[in-house]
């Protein structure tokens, strides 16, 4: 099982050096790098993409006051990085228009908001997954790779070998999405029999 350190010493190899550490805490310069640049890089992967994994669906709580232009004002998830869609009550109905805003609480404290004239509005959206045991393999594969493209330019300063990982990380990135679309499934309505024997007919009075 992945763990943010096995990931972090995975990008170490990555870079052909021998050093591993033992935890982000360590105190060794490669931990601390490890430290300051995997939990950005690894909400900067979740972000790129609509990850089976990092998928959540919750009931936005309204936060009441919306401006002019639309009905509802919804707290933002604490959790969220990327706000997907809304979802529609009735399946295959268009999507539903939101916006996202910033704003101020009763303290006057910054906030993101969902603006949107749907009532009782469902987010689905990515959220900020911290718990490595719910990484698939590709995605860890992708996430050692671009942490190995941070770490080379703040461990070697080579930006040779940094352009590599990069490149690297690239189609790593590529085959985890193409791996995590796999995950889902679409369903095909399939018409009743006497409605397709109701269309049959209804053309042969045509020809």
């Amino acid at each position: 099982m992945a763990s943010d350190t096995n990931i972090c010493n995975l990008a170490l190899l990555r870079l052909g050096t021998r050093s591993t550490i033992s935890s982000l805490t360590e105190g060794s310069t490669e931990a601390n790098a490890c430290a300051m640049i995997y939990p950005l890089v690894r909400d900067a992967l979740l972000s790129q993409h609509r990850w089976s994994f990092a998928t959540r669906r919750v009931t936005l709580a309204d936060l009441g006051n919306p401006p002019d232009s639309w009905a509802f004002r919804y707290a933002y998830p604490t959790d969220c990085l990327q706000a997907r869609q809304l979802a529609q009550p009735v399946p295959q109905a268009p999507p539903i228009a939101f916006e996202v805003s910033g704003d101020q609480d009763s303290a006057g404290n910054a906030i993101r908001v969902i603006l949107t004239n749907q009532p009782q509005a469902e987010l689905l959206y990515t959220a900020a997954i911290t718990s490595p045991a719910l990484f698939n393999p590709p995605f860890v594969e992708a996430l050692s790779w671009m942490v190995a493209a941070e770490l080379a330019v703040a461990l070697t300063g080579d930006a040779g070998l940094a352009q590599s990982c990069l490149q690297a990380a690239a189609a790593a990135i590529t085959s985890a999405k193409d791996q995590d679309a796999d995950e889902g499934m679409v369903i095909h309505r399939r018409e009743a029999e006497w409605i397709r024997g109701r269309d049959a007919g209804t053309e042969a009075q045509w020809r």
